[in-house]
C-alpha cells in the first residue's frame, strides 16, 4: 500500500478519485436538497389547497354529519376528526402553516410531525401499504365557528428521509465509474514516464540504443527527445574514449617489444634484469588497459547461460590449480549474458580473493527477479571509506592491494564494467567475521 502512495500513478489516481467523488457527492447532495425543497413547496401548495377545499365543504356540512364526512377517504390520504388536541407537534411545519393562513385567513393553525403513535389507524394502513415506517403529518385548525379540526395526513416516502437509499446507490455507482476513469487517466499519464524509466535502466553505454518514440503530451515529448539526445551523446563519448584507449595500448605494444629485445642485448645483467622487469610491468598495465577498453565495448552476443555451471567450472579449475576455492551453495540459475566477458569478470574476482585473502568461498542464490553471487575472502578487507574508491581505474591500496603483489588497479574497474553491461550491480562489503565480500546482483531473464 505504501508503494502505491509513493508512485506517481497511485498519487494521480487518488487525487482524481477523491476530488471527483467529493465534487460529485456534493453536487448530488445539493441537487437532492434542492429537489427536496421544490418537492416540499409544491406539496405544501397542493396540500393547502386540498385542506382549504375540505374545510369549505366541512363548514357547509351539518354538524351531525361532519364526523362521517371526515372519516371517509379524501385526497392525499387525509383523514380527520373533530376534537381538541392540545399535544404540541414534535416539529412545526412553518411552511405549511403560512400557506394555510394565506388561504384560510387568521385562524389558529398548527402543523407538524407528531409522535408515531398519533398517526392513527389510517396512517398505519398507509404505511403497511408502502412497507415503510409509519410517518404522518398532523394539522390542527380551529374553524370559523370555533370547532376544532385535527387532520392526519400521510407523508410520502420521499419526505422525512434524510438519506434515501437510491441517492447513495447512485453515488456508489458513480464512484465506481469515476474510480475506473481516474485509474485510466493516471495510467495514461504515467505510462510515458514508466517507459522512460525502463529505457534508462536498460541503457547500455557500449551499444547504440534504440531511440524512444516521441509520443504523448508536449512535456513528455520534450523529455523523451532530451533522453534520446543524451543516450546518443553518452554512446559516442564512450566509444571515442574506449577507441582511443584501445588504439594507444595496441600501438604501444610494438615499440615496447622492440625495446625489450634491445634491452636483452645489454651487457650489464643486473641493469638488464631491472629494465626488463619494468618493461614487463608496463606491458601488463597496457594489457589490462586493453581489457578495460574491451569491457566497455564488445561485439559479443548475449546467450542463455547456466550460471551455476559456470561458477562450478571456475571454482573447480581454481581448486585443481591449487587455490583454496570452495563453491558452497548451488542454485539452478539461467539468464541471458555475455558468456566470455562474464567469465572473465568472475575469474578476476576469484583470483583477487585468493591473492589477497588466502581462500575464497562462493555462494549462488536467487529470488523472483534477481540472482546473487557472493565471493568472500579471508584477507584484511578494505577500509570503509575506500570501498567505493577502489573501483576507480588505477586506484590501489598500498597495504593490501599494492603494486608489489602485481596489481595495477584495473581489475575491479573491469569487473564492475562487465557487471553493469549485464544491467547488474557489484557491491563490496567487509564481512562481519572478517575478510571482504563481493556481492554481484544480476537480473534474471525468462
Amino acid at each position: 500500500m505504501t508503494a502505491i502512495f509513493r508512485s506517481m500513478h497511485g498519487r494521480l489516481f487518488l487525487i482524481l478519485l477523491v476530488g471527483m467523488i467529493v465534487t460529485a457527492s456534493g453536487t448530488v447532495l445539493l441537487t437532492h436538497a434542492r429537489q427536496q425543497e421544490i418537492f416540499d413547496r409544491v406539496r405544501v401548495q397542493h396540500l393547502s389547497s386540498e385542506i382549504a377545499d375540505l374545510i369549505d365543504t366541512l363548514e357547509d356540512t351539518p354538524l351531525l354529519q361532519r364526523n362521517d364526512f371526515l372519516l371517509s377517504p379524501h385526497s392525499m390520504g387525509m383523514q380527520g376528526h373533530l376534537s381538541f388536541d392540545n399535544a404540541p407537534p414534535i416539529t412545526r411545519d412553518q411552511l405549511l402553516e403560512d400557506a394555510l393562513r394565506q388561504r384560510l385567513g387568521n385562524l389558529r393553525i398548527e402543523a407538524g410531525l407528531p409522535n408515531k403513535a398519533d398517526c392513527g389507524e389510517a396512517q398505519m394502513r398507509w404505511s403497511r401499504h408502502l412497507n415503510a415506517t409509519p410517518q404522518c403529518q398532523r394539522v390542527f385548525i380551529e374553524l370559523h365557528d370555533g370547532s376544532p379540526l385535527v387532520l392526519i395526513i400521510p407523508l410520502p416516502r420521499m419526505r422525512g428521509m434524510s438519506s434515501p437509499p437510491p441517492v447513495w446507490s447512485a453515488l456508489l455507482l458513480f464512484a465506481l465509474c469515476i474510480g475506473l476513469l481516474a485509474w485510466l487517466v493516471a495510467r495514461i499519464a504515467t505510462r510515458p514516464l514508466r517507459q522512460l524509466a525502463d529505457a534508462a535502466d536498460q541503457l547500455d553505454i557500449s551499444r547504440a540504443g534504440v531511440a524512444l518514440p516521441e509520443q504523448g503530451s508536449n512535456e513528455v515529448r520534450v523529455a523523451t527527445r532530451a533522453f534520446n539526445r543524451m543516450q546518443k551523446r553518452i554512446y559516442e563519448d564512450v566509444r571515442e574514449r574506449t577507441g582511443m584507449l584501445a588504439a594507444i595500448t595496441h600501438d604501444l605494444q610494438t615499440p615496447l617489444t622492440r625495446m625489450r629485445l634491445r634491452l636483452e642485448k645489454l651487457p650489464d645483467e643486473t641493469l638488464r634484469n631491472k629494465l626488463v622487469g619494468d618493461m614487463q610491468a608496463m606491458q601488463q598495465m597496457l594489457q589490462e588497459g586493453l581489457e578495460l577498453a574491451r569491457s566497455l565495448d564488445t561485439s559479443e552476443v548475449k546467450q542463455l547461460l547456466d550460471l551455476d555451471s559456470l561458477l562450478d567450472s571456475l571454482c573447480s579449475d581454481a581448486a585443481e590449480a591449487g587455490q583454496q576455492v570452495a563453491y558452497l551453495e548451488h542454485t539452478p540459475v539461467q539468464l541471458k549474458a555475455y558468456p566470455l566477458t562474464l567469465r572473465r569478470a568472475l575469474s578476476n574476482l576469484l583470483d583477487n580473493a585468493v591473492k589477497y585473502g588466502q581462500r575464497a568461498e562462493v555462494t549462488l542464490s536467487r529470488d523472483a527477479r534477481q540472482c546473487h553471487i557472493r565471493i568472500r575472502d579471508y584477507g584484511p578487507g578494505i577500509p570503509p571509506d575506500l570501498l567505493e574508491k577502489v573501483f576507480a581505474p588505477f586506484f590501489r591500496i598500498e597495504r593490501s592491494r599494492s603494486r608489489e603483489t602485481g596489481g595495477t588497479g584495473l581489475g575491479l574497474s573491469i569487473a564492475r564494467n562487465i557487471v553493469q553491461r549485464h544491467n547488474g550491480e557489484l557491491i563490496l562489503t567487509n564481512h562481519p567475521a572478517g575478510g571482504l565480500e563481493v556481492h554481484i546482483v544480476l537480473p534474471l531473464t525468462a
